[in-house]
């Protein structure tokens, strides 16, 4: 066989899995650039290379952490979707992981036990509302950070301790265990928020959405004036408007 192509047992000895598990990743697209050659699966060797070193990377994190990365920033580097459907926070998590499109740099299978494991020590939906993350024991990281934004087609059980159905929930796809931090405590913050949460249940369309988030999150987390001051023009957290 051509050196420029693996086989089924090659892949199996890369990943160190089982022959039998290359076909079930096959099954599930979880494997790119997979052709089959006089009925034998074979792989381009410069592309599973490279597709290889890029999820070592989204395992470990890259890159200069950006201190400055707001929740508006990273919903604008992700998506917004809309009636996304399901019965209960499984099959929504399913179906938005479902919506997304094809990446090789992104394992949907990993990314779902990550969010899965998560969220069975406690389920992150409040008052309608969930934010969710990856897990610290199978920590996930990307290209760059995003936060994607899923409403539902209708209220769904996400195991919330309040027994509140929730509405829309978040999920933050960070570039490093740093953004992570930051763009989880802010939106955590975020969603305590009474006028944040009632824009969201609003489902307005995508532009509308992100501005209203980057507007409440400048009220919520305005600068502090410095001691016996006062910036000029800018009000302190008990001044910001109530409403977006």
């Amino acid at each position: 066989m051509d050196k420029s192509f693996y086989t089924i047992r090659t892949m199996a000895g890369k990943l160190g899995v089982s022959e039998k598990t290359i076909y079930r990743m096959l099954n599930d697209n979880q494997i790119p650039c997979a052709v089959k050659i006089g009925g034998q699966w074979r792989f381009r060797a410069d592309a599973i290379d490279a597709w290889l070193t890029a999820r070592t990377n989204l395992e470990s994190g890259r890159g200069k952490a950006d201190s400055t990365i707001s929740v508006a920033s990273a919903l604008d580097q992700g998506a917004v979707l809309y009636r996304i459907h399901g019965r209960n926070r499984d099959e929504c998590i399913n179906e938005l992981l479902a919506s997304l499109p094809y990446m090789a740099e992104i394992d949907h299978q990993a990314l779902r036990v990550s969010i899965f494991t998560r969220e069975s020590l406690a389920s992150s939906s409040m008052q309608g509302i969930a934010a969710m993350g990856i897990s610290d024991e199978r920590p996930l990281y990307f290209p760059k950070s995003m936060i994607l934004l899923a409403f539902l087609e209708k209220p769904a059980d996400f195991k919330a301790l309040d027994g509140v159905a929730t509405e829309a929930f978040f999920l933050v796809l960070p570039a490093n265990r740093a953004e992570q931090g930051i763009l989880e405590t802010r939106l955590t913050r975020l969603c305590q928020d009474e006028p944040f949460r009632a824009m969201l249940k609003e489902q307005r369309p995508r532009r509308e959405v992100l501005e209203a988030v980057r507007s409440r999150e400048e009220q919520v987390f305005v600068t502090r004036p410095p001691k016996g001051g006062r910036r000029h023009g800018a009000a302190t957290p008990d001044e910001a408007p109530d409403r977006l």
